[in-house]
């Protein structure tokens, strides 16, 4: 496991730990809330595991907790995005526009 995983796992059982909820579990659910439509498939050897896993559906959490959880998980983007996303940059690329430019993803 590489140090970005372990930060992750960390902020998973901080948040499990504060709301009385199994890191699996939590892992599930914020996997269910992200902004798309996706449906988590959980791997189970055991009822019990199973269990487990649909009491995600009982937990709710705080914004607090999920900006907390996405920030930990953030992919480094790296060269070319860190580059062309400088205002000067796009300013240059998009012809003095990029204000213009609609953002979806908002």
């Amino acid at each position: 496991m590489n140090k970005r995983n372990e930060k992750i796992t960390r902020e998973v059982i901080k948040v499990a730990n504060e709301i009385g909820y199994s890191p699996a579990q939590v892992a599930v659910r914020w996997t269910m809330m992200q902004n798309q439509v996706i449906i988590p498939i959980v791997g189970a050897t055991k009822v019990s595991q199973i269990k487990d896993n649909l009491g995600a559906s009982e937990i709710d959490l705080s914004e607090n907790q999920l900006q907390r959880l996405n920030k930990v998980s953030e992919i480094e983007m790296g060269f070319p995005h860190n580059f062309l996303v400088k205002p000067y940059i796009r300013s240059i690329i998009t012809g003095n526009t990029s204000s213009l430019i609609e953002n979806h993803r908002k």
